[in-house]
């Protein structure tokens, strides 16, 4: 999108130069400052050329810009959807915490292992998403703009972060075969208890930011995403989700085809 921004620009200098050597030839043809009617150029031939190479360029021009806005309603798309998903995997990460914490049942030491990795890759692909705008005041640019040059590396960074909750469980583990106790962590173990209470309340911040721009985005694109209805859905579901066990699994009988 950057590259199509940049060719319209520069057909836009070519234009303006091309319009205004069209002008002075015009202009030479009624006044007469410079000879140009030999036998081999005329002011005829010259604006003909010039005329001519003008109305490729407009062309052009407007295939360029008719590009630039379909490459436009795709980024916007792209963002929409993927900081949409962004919040879905911070959503996931923490609702998994805050069960964990209710419950009192074992903790397996990958609980957002899977999660962790597919917000990071969520992360690196909006990076890589190529969206620039003319406008410098669009709150969308701002928004990617932000989020790229000073959000990303210390979201990734907190991602990072979260697996001290593996070692965590692991510390809790040795505590635990230290007291001659069987190694079954749970949410009353006190390195596994902080770290998921850290994880809640770093994944809330995380959740309120994401929120935010998301809410931009799109009151800016003139709620095309209806992010509320779907904030509120994603809500919802990780509100009432009950896990399915191996017992649960072996009764379904779905069939697929």
């Amino acid at each position: 999108m950057s590259t199509c921004v940049n060719t319209i620009k520069r057909l836009l200098w070519v234009l303006g130069g091309i319009f205004i050597l069209t002008y002075l030839i015009s202009l030479n043809m009624e006044k007469h400052f410079i000879a140009l009617n030999t036998m081999w150029l005329s002011n005829n031939f010259l604006f003909a050329i010039v005329v001519g190479a003008f109305a490729s360029l407009v062309i052009v021009l407007v295939c360029e810009i008719i590009k630039y806005y379909q490459l436009k309603k795709m980024m916007e798309n792209a963002l929409l959807i993927n900081f949409g998903n962004l919040y879905g995997q911070f959503l996931i990460i923490r609702s998994n915490c805050i069960r964990a914490l209710k419950s009192q049942d074992i903790i397996s030491d990958n609980i957002i292992e899977q999660t962790c990795e597919n917000a990071s890759k969520i992360a690196d692909f909006i990076n890589g998403i190529d969206y620039t705008s003319f406008c410098k005041k669009s709150k969308v640019n701002n928004v990617v703009i932000q989020f790229n040059s000073m959000k990303l590396i210390p979201l990734k960074l907190v991602i990072i972060g979260f697996t001290f909750l593996k070692i965590a469980i692991q510390e809790d583990k040795k505590l635990l075969t230290q007291q001659g106790r069987l190694a079954n962590v749970t949410a009353n173990c006190p390195n596994t208890n902080k770290a998921l209470q850290k994880i809640i309340n770093q994944t809330s911040t995380i959740l309120t930011y994401l929120d935010q721009i998301i809410t931009q985005i799109d009151t800016e694109l003139g709620n095309k995403y209806q992010w509320q209805n779907r904030k509120q859905a994603l809500n919802t579901y990780q509100d009432n989700y009950i896990g399915q066990t191996l017992e649960d699994y072996l009764k379904e009988d779905v069939t697929i085809f």
